[in-house]
């Protein structure tokens, strides 16, 4: 009998006593990261089947908790292999210097994901970032070669379906002045509609622009840093800028 433990260092969860600035949720996936981390593991360790299940959430027949459980469940891969792939992966090479930015000015950043947990906390620590708050979907192991996922902030309700209702996210932060978003694609689309600015990359960008939705263009984390350094006398003036 396989028994799947989760594999994750604990996760840094926050408490805040001030609420002054904005807080600003990340995507993850082709956000922060270069590529897709999910889409490249199982291009590397999914097994017949995941083609299929791609096909059936883009189609819009099953939801993307459904799809992502049952591509995890047809990986086929030791930790080694997956740490050796994830070591692979590249991030913005912005990121760090809009996280330094942020943390010096006190404004709280949340990386907020249907991606994976274990994934996103391990490419991080690699290029050097570690202790920003992670809420994504748990990925399990059984210490051979088989994967599962659990999904901690799944919602019954959540529109999309989604593993991670990143909309029920936004609802809990409703205490901060300003809600920002970074995003860049498909999962992105709802949560955009639920926060005050949106800075968005590739097809969010259509999206936004279709749906008149509030929002910057960007190509990279440095135009975010830029954005955030042109706000501060109007959308955030309690920040300290550096």
């Amino acid at each position: 009998m396989n028994t799947f433990s989760s594999i994750t260092n604990h996760l840094f969860q926050p408490s805040y006593t001030h609420h002054q600035n904005p807080i600003i949720l990340c995507d993850f996936d082709g956000t922060i990261s270069v590529k897709d981390v999910t889409d490249t593991l199982l291009s590397q360790f999914g097994q017949d089947g995941c083609d299929e299940l791609e096909e059936l959430w883009v189609s819009g027949k099953i939801g993307s908790q459904e799809c992502m459980s049952k591509q995890i469940a047809l990986m086929d891969a030791s930790l080694e292999e997956l740490n050796q792939a994830l070591a692979k992966i590249e991030i913005d090479d912005n990121f760090k210097a809009f996280i330094d930015y942020t943390e010096k000015n006190h404004i709280p950043v949340h990386v907020v994901s249907d991606g994976l947990d274990y994934a996103i906390q391990f490419v991080l620590k690699h290029h050097g970032i570690e202790n920003l708050p992670i809420y994504a979907n748990k990925l399990m192991h059984n210490n051979q070669r088989s994967w599962r996922l659990e999904f901690p902030f799944a919602n019954k309700n959540c529109i999309k379906q989604s593993g991670n209702c990143k909309c029920n996210h936004v609802k809990q932060q409703q205490h901060f002045p300003q809600i920002l978003y970074v995003g860049d694609g498909t999962s992105d689309f709802c949560v955009s509609h639920h926060v005050d600015l949106v800075f968005a990359k590739d097809k969010l960008i259509n999206y936004c622009e279709k749906n008149n939705i509030k929002h910057s263009a960007i190509e990279s984390f440095a135009d975010v840093t830029a954005a955030l350094k042109q706000m501060q006398q109007t959308l955030i003036p309690v920040m300290a800028v550096k």
